[in-house]
């Protein structure tokens, strides 16, 4: 595939924002207007690439108010999508001054980038809801801390629910953000297909996601937890109160049908995904299908192999001790802008900073964040239907041909209980071969919604 730059993680960070142009989150000439501006040589490149971006984002939500004003709600609503997605491009790369802290200028432009997104969906055909679901998470200190997880609840219109509806109600897909998206982003992948062919689709910020994560006062902010299925759990208990309340309802809206309930996410979401499946054959049985896009199965071993197998290696046996992976670590990423932005950034989001802990620290937390392995693995607990993909050109690992490995594609797909388990492997770029099929993301909504028609029992009219 063409590169825009020689840096393989700034080349896959501009597709990411180019590939949202399918559903109106970007203008091809806007985003090489962009790239043009960008000093990729730079040892710190984050400002230009700040700079850009904030340019094309004032540009685009001049475009959408001067649109308001003629009477043009599609280009309006074009538009104010695009200056959302470029005000949130615009912060992506900014680190704290320190391990695991924000940039300061991170928290207001998340909420600058909900502002204009807000104003895209006032303009949208299909009805959209903003809402608060209630959460709680425990401290770790022996106290609880409460907030508020913003979600966007995207509903069908009447006239497209007619192969979906089944007793005046419609399936809910819910979607999961990974480690570093936001509600406002993710609205391309599951939102901006499932209600056209009449899925509700909710998508949510969780602990360590967003402005959840990015509040101006850190100790208002909190960090992500291993085990998601507890926050997907407070989510469905959430939504199922909500479809059982008439007056959260509308007679030009259909309702949420409780009993066809699906769940998905890429990469860390579609960690949260498996996990959640799996906790729920368990317990409740309310997660009817599971959609995994090029899940991260164990967030430590995708780093170990990243980084440096060998020495990672020795020290988690105990020969390399804890200092020198911390000296070895905040030197790289003094000299190295791609380590220090995922050495910083990971910290922030699994709540480690120079404060209360070492990039060590930081090692040990990802080693939560994991499925488990061979009989040990929670996936053999997972028994609705699932659909598993992995992307060949993945910027952080590449497992699918993997042999003799209990971590390898094939290995962890037969290692998923459910009887009924469908292989995605993206060989190109346009095939879904890049990282969250990024570039592809027309693609994996229709691979994913034909999914959920099958598991659903959903049949529509041929249209030749």
């Amino acid at each position: 595939m063409a590169q825009l730059f020689s840096s393989q993680f700034l080349n896959f960070e501009v597709i990411r924002i180019l590939g949202t142009a399918r559903y109106g989150g970007a203008d091809v000439a806007e985003v090489l207007e962009a790239v043009s501006q960008i000093r990729e040589h730079d040892w710190d490149p984050s400002q230009s690439w700040h700079r850009a971006w904030a340019k094309q984002a004032l540009q685009a939500e001049s475009l959408a108010i001067e649109a308001q004003r003629h009477g043009d709600r599609s280009a309006a609503r074009s538009a104010f999508l695009r200056a959302s997605n470029y005000t949130r491009a615009s912060g992506y790369l900014m680190t704290g001054p320190q391990l695991g802290t924000s940039d300061p200028r991170v928290f207001a432009i998340l909420q600058k980038s909900t502002e204009l997104f807000s104003k895209a969906i006032a303009l949208f055909e299909m009805s959209v809801r903003a809402l608060e679901i209630p959460y709680s998470q425990d401290d770790g200190k022996g106290g609880t801390r409460k907030a508020m997880l913003p979600a966007y609840l995207y509903l069908p219109n009447l006239s497209a629910t007619k192969a979906t509806c089944s007793k005046n109600k419609v399936p809910l897909l819910i979607s999961m953000i990974g480690a570093d998206s936001t509600n406002e982003e993710i609205f391309y992948m599951f939102p901006a297909a499932g209600p056209d062919l009449g899925y509700a689709v909710l998508t949510y910020q969780g602990p360590g996601q967003g402005t959840t994560l990015h509040a101006q006062d850190d100790g208002k902010s909190l960090p992500m937890r291993p085990d998601w299925e507890a926050v997907n759990q407070t989510v469905i208990d959430y939504m199922v109160t909500y479809a059982s309340n008439s007056d959260q309802t509308s007679k030009s809206e259909p309702d949420l049908d409780i009993d066809r309930i699906a769940v998905a996410g890429a990469t860390l979401g579609g960690y949260f995904a498996l996990r959640s499946a799996a906790a729920d054959a368990s317990n409740h049985n309310r997660i009817k299908a599971c959609v995994a896009i090029d899940p991260i199965y164990d967030l430590w071993e995708m780093v170990r192999q990243h980084v440096a197998p060998r020495f990672f290696g020795l020290w988690e046996r105990g020969w390399v001790p804890d200092w020198l992976v911390n000296g070895a670590v905040m030197q790289g990423s003094r000299w190295v802008f791609q380590m220090r932005w995922e050495v910083f950034t990971s910290a922030r989001f699994l709540g480690v900073s120079a404060s209360n802990g070492t990039p060590a620290d930081l090692l040990r937390i990802m080693k939560k964040y994991s499925v488990g392995h061979g009989k040990g693995s929670c996936l053999q607990d997972i028994k609705c239907p699932t659909l598993v993909s992995v992307a060949r050109g993945s910027l952080y690992f590449d497992d699918a041909d993997a042999k003799n490995s209990s971590t390898s594609f094939r290995a962890r797909l037969d290692q998923i209980g459910a009887e009924e388990k469908e292989p995605w492997v993206g060989d190109t770029p346009g095939t879904g071969g890049l990282q969250a099929k990024m570039g592809a993301l027309g693609l994996c909504n229709q691979r994913v919604f034909a999914f959920l028609d099958r598991q659903f029992g959903i049949k529509r009219e041929g249209l030749e």
